[in-house]
């Protein structure tokens, strides 16, 4: 997959979320619902003609065995993330408050940097097996696409998710 046209018409696999639900048929690609364990057979049978997935999981999963190109799209970035409901974090005394921004302060200081050396060993590894990877990917008509989608989600989310969106898109 070189570009947004690539996509059109296409049976891919997707987590069964409102975003996928949109974004993909605006594509203009056709969304599957299945479990994770289903992707395998899914690829391989035709019921699905490709999946979304980071390299790690791909690999993992051995996902190159019935899809042996992946598109490096850049769409997706595995986050390691420690959400605490407010109702859960107001609950907590202030040392349990301590310990829990400890542990996400310990992981957010090293976790970004193993993730991206685990995903850059995966990507050689599977080099190395014959996977083909496509990188000169034509963003822009699936910037054209998420951009308005972005914007009403960010609004529809409030003032923090316009302000982190706008902080995201100043990142060059």
């Amino acid at each position: 997959m070189h570009s947004i046209a690539d996509i059109k018409g296409l049976k891919i696999r997707v987590q069964a979320t409102p975003t996928e639900d949109a974004i993909f048929p605006a594509y203009g690609a056709q969304t599957v619902h299945m479990p994770f364990g289903s992707v395998y057979t899914s690829l391989q049978t035709g019921v699905v003609d490709m999946a979304e997935n980071g390299i790690n999981v791909y690999m993992a999963n051995k996902h190159y065995e019935t899809a042996p190109v992946m598109s490096l799209t850049g769409h997706e970035a595995n986050n390691s993330v420690l959400w605490v409901s407010d109702k859960v974090w107001n609950s907590l005394n202030d040392d349990q408050k301590k310990w829990v921004q400890a542990a996400a302060d310990a992981v957010s200081s090293t976790q970004p940097a193993k993730a991206l050396a685990l995903e850059t060993d995966s990507l050689k590894k599977l080099q190395k097996m014959g996977v083909k990877f496509v990188e000169n990917v034509d963003k822009s008509g699936f910037e054209k696409v998420a951009i308005p989608f972005q914007d009403s989600q960010a609004k529809e989310l409030g003032p923090h998710a316009v302000k982190l969106i706008e902080l995201v898109r100043a990142v060059k």
